[in-house]
């Protein structure tokens, strides 16, 4: 058996459909895709991921809460959720839950973090947080990029291969009654 001939679709052949000439096509634009839109994907969403997480923590700032009861112990986690008080701007008393260090006594102070209308936030992303935010959310779309393309692309091989057996189905009709039989 001979060796397989490569790039034949591109070749002149009288055995070459339009649909070989189509799927070749499509599978150079597939690999162009894949080549360029899945990384360029990951990078732009990754990039903008990790400066939106810088960015929405610019305009908090750093206050000061008491724990208004003892925080419970950390079986599970070294942080757990507590009730906190602290004096907002207008000098009113607020409250809010945040994340304390297990096992904190009634009276303890906590950080907390305020945005400039005064409400409560978690605390803001450090450079790491946001690379590593960045890095997972910019694999995600280059993985969904390269998901869609290569759907498209099975997509195109299905309609492909269905034309091609409507094509052999309609020729076979017109040739096959007269296999077998001998002129008299």
């Amino acid at each position: 058996m001979s060796p397989r001939v490569r790039f034949w679709r591109w070749r002149r052949n009288p055995l070459r459909r339009r649909s070989d000439v189509a799927e070749a096509w499509a599978v150079l634009a597939t690999g162009v895709l894949l080549a360029t839109a899945a990384p360029v994907a990951g990078a732009v969403v990754g990039l903008s991921v990790d400066s939106a997480s810088l960015r929405e923590g610019r305009d908090w700032h750093r206050s000061s809460a008491v724990l208004v009861k003892d925080a419970a112990d950390g079986t599970y986690a070294d942080q757990v959720g507590a009730v906190v008080r602290w004096t907002a701007a207008d000098g009113s008393s607020r409250t809010g839950t945040v994340l304390v260090r297990a096992g904190s006594n009634a009276g303890t102070r906590a950080t907390i973090w305020l945005d400039d209308g005064g409400t409560l936030r978690h605390r803001p992303a450090t450079a790491a947080d946001a690379a590593a935010q960045g890095t997972v959310y910019g694999v995600l779309a280059a993985v969904g990029a390269i998901s869609l393309i290569a759907g498209g692309r099975w997509l195109i091989r299905v309609r492909l291969d269905r034309s091609r057996e409507t094509e052999w189905e309609r020729e076979w009709a017109t040739v096959g009654p007269r296999w077998g039989h001998r002129p008299v």
